[in-house]
């Protein structure tokens, strides 16, 4: 099966956690597929979350904006997301910085105090397959990512931090036939693990895992939700091999 591969990587990202927002806006320690998806659809020049709106606004909730347009043609590729941080973690550091625009707070002098949690310097290898998606527009996909092309600006969660998109080559993907370790996020659900022994060179084990958005609610468009882990932990059994496939000396999970 043939794929598409390339390096994203920037000096910080911030992928917004919608859950709390009392102290500081907190970020997911990986992007995410719904960001993914949301960057892609930069590089294709497809409509998002404003977009959406303004069709709300204007018409009404109908078939064409129940979803931001990226994620309605966008929402069947499969994506697998290899972390390069340590032991599957990048550095977070808090950001504070003033929105003083004057609307922003209701305090006195309407300077608001915002505080962010960022990623630093995030690395990630991102595996691309058609799925449902249609050969039109995976063909305009990965001739923009290899021609380095791109319609608006990709960013990492917010405009604040840039994406460097790199190193983008087509791959061929072979189904795996017997899994001792996976090398991307994969869904902590329907796989079970050695009591001891790793995978690869290092040898101390380390186990990383959160709840991550995987999709969007067809009514809210809120998150849904998956527990991912990253490891280096040996696997016992993975209860469905479809979604998993060997390249370049990885195994991979597609999401």
């Amino acid at each position: 099966m043939e794929g598409i591969a390339f390096e994203l990587s920037g000096k910080t990202a911030f992928f917004k956690k919608p859950d709390v927002n009392e102290y500081a806006y907190f970020t997911y320690s990986h992007i995410h597929k719904i960001a993914l998806l949301g960057l892609l659809g930069a590089i294709l020049g497809l409509g998002g979350y404003w977009q959406q709106y303004q069709s709300l606004h204007d018409e009404g909730e109908n078939e064409t904006n129940c979803y931001p347009e990226f994620y309605k043609i966008l929402h069947s590729l499969d994506l697998a997301i290899v972390p390069h941080g340590d032991r599957g973690y990048f550095a977070k550091k808090i950001q504070a910085f003033n929105n003083s625009v004057g609307y922003a707070s209701q305090e006195d002098g309407g300077n608001l105090i915002v505080r962010e949690q960022w990623l630093e310097n995030p690395h990630w290898t991102i595996y691309i397959t058609k799925g449902d998606l249609t050969s039109q527009i995976f063909s305009k996909l990965c001739s923009a990512l290899l021609n380095r092309v791109s319609i608006y600006i990709p960013y990492l969660g917010k405009n604040d931090h840039p994406a460097l998109i790199s190193d983008a080559r087509m791959i061929q993907l072979d189904p795996a036939d017997q899994v001792e370790g996976i090398d991307s996020l994969f869904p902590v659900d329907g796989t079970d693990f050695e009591r001891r022994g790793t995978v690869g060179k290092l040898s101390s084990p380390y186990y990383f895992s959160e709840w991550m958005p995987i999709s969007l609610n067809a009514t809210t468009n809120h998150y849904e939700l998956k527990e991912l882990a990253h490891t280096n932990k040996r696997l016992q059994q993975v209860k469905d091999l479809s979604k998993i496939y060997q390249a370049e000396m990885r195994t991979l999970y597609f999401i």
